[in-house]
């Protein structure tokens, strides 16, 4: 699937999942995206030595950037979220690998 067509699919998902009349299908289906969210944050946990808790806030962060960047082709969003991103992993690392030398 080419970008575009990317795009516009969650363009078209987003149109349906607000839309007034399927709200309640989009809460649900946005509850089983928490869920597999946190179950990927639990993976990424051991591997990254920070906590799944805080790994869950920045996985949301990464999916409403790449959301954002989808609908609107925000590109300065985008990047300033990523870059954002990247360094709290780092931070969060050097903070969780030092508390766990102590």
């Amino acid at each position: 699937m080419s970008r575009v067509e990317e795009e516009l699919k969650y363009r078209l998902m987003y149109q349906i999942y607000t839309h007034p009349k399927y709200r309640e299908y989009g809460k649900k289906f946005f509850q089983g995206a928490d869920k597999r969210y946190t179950e990927y944050a639990k993976q990424l946990e051991g591997k990254l030595g920070i906590p799944y808790q805080k790994l869950t806030g920045l996985i949301y962060i990464l999916i409403r950037a790449s959301v954002h960047y989808a609908l609107f082709e925000d590109e300065f969003y985008l990047k300033s979220q990523i870059a954002v991103l990247k360094e709290s992993i780092e931070l969060l690392m050097e903070k969780h690998r030092a508390g766990a030398q102590k």
